[in-house]
């Protein structure tokens, strides 16, 4: 193995020249901490060498230590000199440190006049970290042991929102972690911590254990949880969605297209058995155009209307059997309901909150949580009547989609995007709903004007006409649409008010991340499914009172 790359910083650079200095760029860092009993060396090693060293290979990660020839460093050093792969290490040493550990890539002695070589190595730490003017590169800090001095470094990681593994049975500073984070037995009552720096990691931090003499299956979950990258299952759960998306949008669309047909040739039945009743115009202007028309056209014309009579409710037949035997409808809602599940565990995913959190993650890893969420919805999906449809595909290139989500990133790209969504909404179905109902009255209006100077035979036609809008209206469900959405934009509203009236410091709290998502999801669940249940409810009643060629036939022959 060739001699470490020694990088010496002078006394006049800055935190950024001196991290200029180091010419690596990985893709994450792990930062070592921590001291422990010499007994437990072995033990330790054999955790960096079977876990630690290929996790940090595999995702192109900078392990950073303080370079020391003994303790974790050495460890570290011994177990990366075993790797067949090169494995970056950037021991980072004290003016006074001694002799450094030879098996380290890089080592950088700090200057005798950089008083603080604890804060100065965390800042060095945290300007590799930076990827572009906003963005971060993943950080995690992985304590063995450790003592008291440790406690202002996991400080700062936790102020700065990195994840902390600590290995249990290490000893030290970070058992006690551990015990303070283990509820007492017995359902006692949590005692009060009384070290205010233990207190403020333990309250703040996020805090994964890691065992100390765990399998190397556990042992590498549990580190690569909080470095993970969203990975191509998150493309795939995108890829799911966009099918699902397409094909509620298509069952809509077709749904609309049978019930605005049906609807028309409707009101068209009824507008032809009124004009072939011989009673639609005055006896006055029907004398006169039978003395003006030739007889052969009269007949012609009641003819056609009388062929017509009789096609448009076989039509009307056609459409109908079309809905119940396809049920565009049930599909349209199934779809819908499916692609607005699968939405919901991905950005929970993505913002990595709840069940997805490193904490809840170190039995089965996120990825695998969720490829099992997207298996249950889409195998519940597949069990019902759209296994008798195509699913159709639609090609997807966005990769901003596929990456993990600061708060304010979940903000603006749910938030924010479904707040707009249901403004214009609520716009549009406000007229809609307007629009429609002046028809309607406009329509029992006209119906009452045509009675009023005995034109009876018109307001079948009329009645007809308000019939069709206002079943139209009940398809559309758009009253209790609007209602659905205007409670959840209310709601959204809140929570971001919520979450803005927070202090900088409390935003990085995972309780409040955990909440701001929870609350967003749990808000959109119980609009879906309230409109859902509606739907569903709403094609109910349609197919137990869908007009057939029969009724239509007879209501016309009424009239």
């Amino acid at each position: 193995m060739s001699s470490p790359s020694l990088i010496e910083v002078q006394a006049t650079d800055t935190i950024e020249t001196a991290a200029a200095k180091i010419t690596v760029q990985p893709e994450t860092i792990i930062l070592l901490l921590g001291s422990f009993d010499a007994a437990i060396a072995p033990q330790v090693r054999s955790v960096c060498a079977r876990a630690l060293a290929p996790v940090a290979i595999m995702a192109n990660a900078l392990i950073v230590d303080n370079g020391s020839s003994d303790g974790l460093a050495a460890q570290m050093g011994q177990a990366a000199q075993q790797m067949d792969q090169s494995l970056p290490l950037l021991g980072i040493l004290d003016p006074g440190a001694g002799t450094p550990d030879p098996n380290h890539t890089y080592l950088l002695r700090l200057p005798a006049e950089w008083t603080d070589p604890v804060k100065s190595s965390f800042l060095l730490v945290a300007e590799l970290a930076k990827s572009g003017a906003t963005a971060q590169k993943p950080v995690v800090a992985l304590l063995f042991g450790g003592s008291e001095a440790h406690k202002i470094t996991l400080q700062r990681c936790a102020r700065r929102g990195w994840p902390i593994l600590v290995v249990q049975g290490a000893g030290g500073l970070g058992d006690a972690i551990l015990a303070a984070l283990s509820p007492p037995a017995n359902g006692a009552p949590v005692p009060d911590i009384a070290d205010p720096d233990l207190r403020e990691i333990v309250d703040t931090a996020s805090i994964c254990p890691l065992a100390l003499g765990g399998n190397v299956d556990d042992l590498k979950r549990v580190l690569f949880g909080p470095i993970q990258k969203p990975a191509d299952v998150l493309a795939d759960a995108w890829s799911r969605y966009d099918d699902l998306d397409l094909a509620a949008v298509e069952k809509q669309r077709k749904f609309r297209r049978i019930q605005i047909g049906i609807l028309t040739l409707a009101v068209t039945a009824t507008l032809l058995a009124v004009a072939i009743s011989g009673q639609a115009l005055p006896v006055a202007l029907r004398s006169w155009l039978f003395q003006r028309l030739p007889r052969i056209v009269t007949l012609n014309i009641h003819q056609v209307l009388h062929g017509l009579l009789v096609l448009v409710p076989i039509t009307i037949s056609v459409l109908v059997s079309l809905n119940s035997r396809f049920r565009e409808g049930n599909k349209w809602i199934l779809f819908r309901a499916a692609a607005e599940s699968l939405k919901r565990e991905i950005f929970r995913y993505r913002a990595r909150s709840g069940v997805y959190s490193e904490e809840q993650c170190t039995q089965t890893s996120a990825q695998s949580k969720l490829a099992a969420n997207i298996k249950d919805i889409t195998t519940s999906l597949v069990q019902s009547e759209v296994n008798r449809s195509s699913l159709p595909h639609r090609p997807g290139n966005n990769t901003s989609r596929v990456k993990f989500l600061l708060p304010e990133d979940y903000l603006l790209e749910r938030i924010k995007d479904q707040k707009d969504y249901l403004v214009s909404k609520t716009a549009a179905l406000y007229k809609q709903l307007k629009r429609m109902e002046f028809c309607i009255l406009l329509a029992g209006g006209l119906g009452t004007f045509l009675a009023a100077i005995h034109g009876e035979v018109w307001v079948a036609l009329t009645t007809a006409l308000a019939t069709a809008l206002t079943t139209k209206l009940e398809i559309d469900q758009t009253e209790n649409s609007l209602v659905q959405y205007n409670i959840a934009l209310t709601s959204l509203r809140n929570i971001e008010s919520w979450w803005k009236a927070l202090s900088p410091w409390e935003k990085t709290r995972r309780k409040n991340i955990d909440l701001l998502v929870d609350q967003t999801e749990k808000t959109l669940e119980r609009e879906t499914a309230g409109w859902v249940q509606q739907m569903q409810s709403e094609l109910d009643k349609l197919t137990e009172k869908q007009p057939g060629p029969d009724q239509q036939t007879a209501s016309g022959q009424k009239n």
